[in-house]
């Protein structure tokens, strides 16, 4: 089942469709723009990948021809052209248009691992990281035109025991959460940069998340919450939010 809702401001958030998207589980959704319409594209259990129509709720496209179910899948554009990466849990990639002609392309990844792509903040470069049911994950960056790998960075560890994911930053740095740990790498190094246990508490394979700007970091930890981890202009941003904040508290008392 996929909930989409409407936001109208403050704390009035509405439930706008509820959609029946895939027999079984649904393991992904992003939002896309085909033909400048606002669409969601889920994948799932179900081995397909479909494209919804964010206001009537009715279904646009369904993409076929997975052995497995589809782990993760990443829409994108190139000028004018529309496409949609997916990736299932057997390590084959494939790659979407919006018609129905079937998929553009077919290979895999790096040691057929579970895994999730995604763009820089230019969408110029585009990288993946994932883990094999052996444990081993791969943090890599590809020539998307050859279906070929650029290059592979090293650091993570080999016998994860959970899918490892990854985030971007900007245009400049890349980071995964792996043992217990976040890890850092220069975009253009294959060597790791650094890493940071956040002072501990994290799960084996964190989910991370950098917020728009790249200077606040969500991490997952091992007691259900999140931390909140940051570079200086993180902090002053969560300064100036706090005072924000206060300062509508404090208009509302009067």
């Amino acid at each position: 089942m996929v909930h989409i809702y409407s936001y109208y401001g403050g704390d009035d958030i509405r439930n706008h469709l509820e959609l029946e998207a895939h027999v079984g589980s649904v393991n992904d959704l992003a939002f896309s723009y085909p033909n400048k319409w606002l669409c969601v594209v889920t994948c799932g259990e179900d081995k397909s990948i479909k494209v919804w129509n964010v206001v009537t709720g009715a279904k646009q496209y369904c993409f076929e021809g997975h052995e497995a179910p589809v782990y993760s899948m990443c829409p994108h554009h190139k000028e004018s052209i529309q496409y949609i990466f997916s990736i299932a849990t057997d390590g084959k990639i494939k790659a979407w248009l919006y018609d129905n002609m079937g998929s553009r392309v077919d290979y895999d990844a790096p040691g057929h691992s579970s895994t999730v792509m995604s763009y820089n903040a230019d969408g110029d470069r585009l990288f993946s990281c994932g883990t094999n049911k052996e444990g081993e994950s791969y943090l890599v960056e590809w020539v998307e035109t050859e279906g070929a790998i650029k290059r592979t960075y090293h650091g993570l560890g080999k016998s994860s025991t959970g899918v490892v994911q990854f985030d971007i930053i900007k245009n400049r740095f890349l980071a995964a959460g792996d043992e217990f740990m976040v890890k850092f790498w220069d975009m253009n190094n294959d060597s790791l940069l650094t890493s940071t246990n956040a002072d501990g508490g994290l799960l084996a394979s964190p989910c991370i998340r950098f917020n728009k700007e790249g200077v606040l970091l969500a991490v997952s930890t091992s007691d259900n919450s999140i931390k909140i981890l940051a570079n200086s202009f993180g902090i002053e941003l969560l300064r100036t939010t706090k005072k924000h904040i206060l300062l509508e508290s404090l208009l509302g008392v009067f």
